[in-house]
């Protein structure tokens, strides 16, 4: 089938972009940039609309479960858009908030006039209104203003929304306080380099100053002669603290170094990397190590990168089990869960990228029916797994596998997906197939009686949670609103959102 170009997509709209001259190039780009925000409107009503369907009254019995409806239909939708289930759930939770709280402003994103961006922005700075009058007004203001707010910047447009707020209900406007209880730690970016791992933290202020202190501290225990920057010996800093240790090893290289004698980091950390033979081999030569190699939850590196890793690292060889029958038990020897996990590489449902060394192994057709084998086992995450173990059966998800790892997955609504095994590109010698256990359709195990009391239950529903971070976050804005109402009897200035 022939490739289709961008320019040909755009030749059935506007005719050759070739044709066109600067000024007609710019109307092209703000079209299309409105029916941008026009498509992206409609996907969250469709979304919205869908989600109304699976948690409705039928679905009010399992509001409790770790993985709720509200999950399950992120995790369905997700599948669908080749999103994360993060994302999914955010796209969701915009689309109901926009039928049913932001109906003025929703009909204006429907046309097209503004952006999702800014939709963001108006959905999540107005979600501390709880009075349904008081909301209805917050959105008839900002529908009849957006559209004087012209080009803003993200802090203006924070502040413009932030105004309207003000006007209606004080003590529904966010503060960059509520930042403390989002305080976090997020590890790895899609951006990383090979190799590396990119770290994000959003601490409170006196624990970075500790923490900048002690890597500070530790940076230094070197001697003058340490040919690493600053900059470098902050990072080793970083990881010795997560070692235990309180000093770096000198990399200068003199015999009369005492820092050079420094405890080096014990590795008591288990880090899974699948590669070639040759790619570890002490005495390949450089040119055969320029195999890459795959790190669990990092990604391709470079083989040359596992060298420092290699004097301390304790190897096993995966061998592929072939024909090897069945295990005749439930938990996997220690064999076949490490091929599995290689083979695998992520989580198998579609779009997960969770380390297959994280996740569990599941059966696909479920044990004893199935058999404990490398063509019936796969590895899933606790969410994926939860949500194949108890929103399944004929109006739920169902999965097949084949002797090669390839899984193909039906959906609720009967729509199909297909992954392969993470290693099919870089190491497809795993991806030969393991074995055939059946001919034609799989065995259908009957459904386990009682099966729903297995599942996890949350401490509180997803909607009385929600509703209880908001109230929190109205008490808080109210005793700060107090708070500066006496100051401002004794003279003090106001510490409100400045006036846009």
């Amino acid at each position: 089938m022939e490739a289709t170009t961008i320019e040909h997509v755009f030749e059935e709209f506007t005719g050759s972009l070739a044709d066109l001259d600067a000024a007609e190039l710019i109307d092209a780009a703000q079209e299309w940039s409105r029916a941008e925000n026009r498509a992206t409107a409609r996907k969250l009503a469709v979304m919205a609309e869908l989600f109304s369907r699976r948690t409705g009254v039928d679905a009010a019995d399992r509001d409790g479960w770790w993985l709720d409806p509200d999950a399950a239909v992120a995790a369905e939708l997700a599948a669908a858009l080749g999103v994360t289930q993060g994302l999914a759930l955010h796209q969701i939770h915009r689309g109901v908030v926009l039928r049913d709280r932001l109906p003025r402003v929703a009909a204006l994103f429907a046309d097209g006039l503004i952006s999702d961006m800014t939709v963001r922005k108006i959905v999540y700075r107005t979600g501390l209104v709880t009075d349904a009058a008081v909301l209805a007004e917050v959105d008839a203001a900002i529908a009849a203003q957006v559209s004087r707010w012209g080009r803003l910047s993200e802090k203006k447009l924070e502040q413009a929304i932030d105004a309207t707020v003000l006007t209606h209900d004080p003590v529904a406007v966010r503060h960059v306080v509520e930042s403390l209880a989002r305080r976090r730690v997020e590890f790895g970016s899609p951006a990383d380099a090979p190799g590396f791992t990119s770290l994000w933290a959003l601490l409170p202020a006196a624990d970075a100053a500790a923490l900048e202190d002690r890597l500070e501290e530790i940076a230094h225990t070197v001697c003058p002669a340490d040919p690493r920057t600053l900059e470098a010996r902050r990072a080793d800093a970083l990881g010795a603290v997560g070692a235990g240790l309180d000093a770096l090893v000198c990399d200068c290289g003199l015999d009369d170094c005492d820092a050079a004698t420094a405890p080096r980091p014990v590795r008591n950390t288990t880090i899974y990397v699948i590669a070639d033979q040759e790619a570890v081999e002490p005495a390949a030569k450089t040119a055969a190590r320029s195999t890459p190699a795959l790190i669990f939850g990092a990604g391709i590196t470079a083989a040359e990168a596992l060298e420092p890793l290699l004097a301390r690292a304790r190897l096993r060889h995966i061998g592929h089990p072939g024909e090897s029958p069945a295990e005749h038990r439930y938990t996997p020897s220690v064999a076949l869960a490490e091929f599995v996990r290689c083979r695998d590489v992520t989580c198998r449902f579609p779009g997960c990228d969770t380390p297959a060394t994280e996740a569990d192994l599941d059966h696909t057709v479920p044990w004893p029916v199935g058999p404990t084998h490398a063509s019936n086992l796969k590895a899933l995450c606790r969410l994926h797994h939860l949500l194949k173990t108890f929103w399944s059966g004929p109006h739920g998800w169902r999965d097949r596998q084949s002797p090669d790892g390839t899984v193909i997955w039906t959906s609720p609504t009967g729509h199909t997906y297909v992954t392969h095994p993470g290693s099919r590109e870089r190491f497809p010698a795993l991806c030969r197939p393991t074995g055939t256990l059946w001919t034609g359709e799989p065995p259908t195990p009957e459904r386990c009686a009682g099966r729903e009391a297995m599942m996890p239950k949350r401490r509180r529903t997803r909607a009385q949670g929600q509703a209880r971070y908001i109230a929190a976050q109205r008490r808080l804005n109210q005793q700060r609103l107090n708070h500066e109402r006496l100051d401002q009897r004794h003279g003090a200035q106001p510490h409100g959102p400045p006036p846009f």
